[in-house]
């Protein structure tokens, strides 16, 4: 593998672990306000953007600055996609990686392997 894909790979790999822990602090956050504030602590949804649309706003609930969307047709490297209103997908050089909303924690259900390396 030449080492600029090697390189490539590795910066949008850092880019999905650095976003997963922003999403994931993000969670933590609203779920203490939500108790100080005396609401329910349980989060339904991570924003109101569209599924599978482009250039939507994910993840707004949980963090300041949201990360615009691709969609499942465009697979735009880097970047997240909403599958569903609680599952959402990352695409890497070699694969996407799928992660769902689950009892209020943001979690990876793709294989573990590929799981291990981004959390």
């Amino acid at each position: 593998m030449p080492k600029f894909t090697q390189i490539n790979d590795k910066t949008y790999l850092s880019t999905l672990k650095s976003q997963f822990s922003l999403i994931q602090v993000g969670i933590t956050k609203q779920k203490s306000k939500n108790v100080l504030l005396s609401n329910s602590d349980e989060l339904l949804s991570l924003d109101e953007a569209s599924i599978d649309k482009k250039n939507e706003e994910l993840f707004s609930k949980v963090i300041e600055f949201p990360i615009i969307s691709t969609n499942s047709n465009e697979k735009k490297l880097g970047n997240w996609a909403k599958l569903s209103s609680k599952s959402y997908s990352f695409y890497l050089p070699s694969s996407s990686v799928l992660f769902a909303l689950e009892n209020g924690n943001f979690v990876c259900k793709s294989e573990e392997n590929i799981c291990k390396e981004v959390e």
